[in-house]
């Protein structure tokens, strides 16, 4: 029995700053920060696809068709709506597949027919589920699995909220020496980016979940990292100064 390994960090939260800038000049202060902070994804996205070749074109669709539903109905049974799980149809096509002779003459051989699905699932755990599931419904590749952070707006907002009063209390210490202080914020501008260290995904997973048995319940063994996203914010602030009471 084969076991999947889903390496999935706790969140981790870092906060850094990484660049300093003070300027005085006529009664206002300028001050530059940035931050970053480092979040584990909570949801994936994968897609799941089922390839079907016929010299009859008909044939290979019909039974695309036919391994297509069974693969859609049993991974939408898994999905939790509620929560924002969802499926849908990514790719479909229809292709003829030809051979060359020596002389260069076309040949048509048979016909390719591909439809794949993408499934957005937020619950990481759940991950080899899928996948053990897809593989007894008649999938032939499992590709793109990314992983995402539900939580990026709120966690960007809370980061901007410390860098914002970071900013304000920099100022402050920065004014002391000369006798002012802040008075009131003139403008800040800020921003707030990701980016995703995404895992290097063992694709060996594909001949194992391709060599899975119709009646298969174990998990597959697919050791998989879900990496970290990485947000990076920056505000650029202007302050208002005056004599320190």
């Amino acid at each position: 029995m084969k076991k999947y390994l889903i390496v999935i960090s706790a969140l981790l939260v870092t906060f850094v700053t990484t660049s300093f800038v003070c300027a005085l000049d006529n009664g206002v202060i300028d001050i530059s920060l940035s931050g970053t902070k480092e979040i584990s994804p909570d949801s994936f996205q994968l897609t799941f696809a089922v390839e079907t070749q016929n010299a009859d074109v008909q044939k290979a669709i019909s039974e695309n068709k036919e391994n297509s539903e069974k693969l859609y109905n049993t991974l939408k049974s898994m999905l939790n709506s509620v929560r924002g799980d969802y499926i849908k149809t990514s790719n479909y096509s229809v292709n003829p597949n030809y051979e060359y002779g020596s002389k260069g003459k076309k040949t048509l051989r048979d016909y390719t027919v591909y439809n794949s699905v993408i499934v957005y699932v937020k619950d990481i755990s759940v991950l080899p589920k899928f996948v053990n599931a897809a593989s007894t419904k008649g999938v032939t590749r499992v590709d793109n699995l990314t992983f995402k952070a539900t939580n990026y707006e709120n966690e960007c907002n809370t980061l901007l909220g410390e860098l914002t009063n970071k900013a304000k209390n920099r100022a402050n210490a920065s004014l002391k020496p000369l006798g002012l202080q802040v008075i009131t914020l003139k403008s800040l501008n800020t921003s707030c980016s990701e980016s995703t260290n995404y895992p290097v995904v063992n694709y060996a997973m594909k001949a194992r979940v391709l060599g899975a048995t119709a009646d298969s319940t174990a998990e597959q063994s697919a050791p998989v990292e879900a990496g970290k996203t990485i947000l990076r914010a920056n505000i650029n602030s202007t302050f208002y100064v005056g004599t320190r009471k």
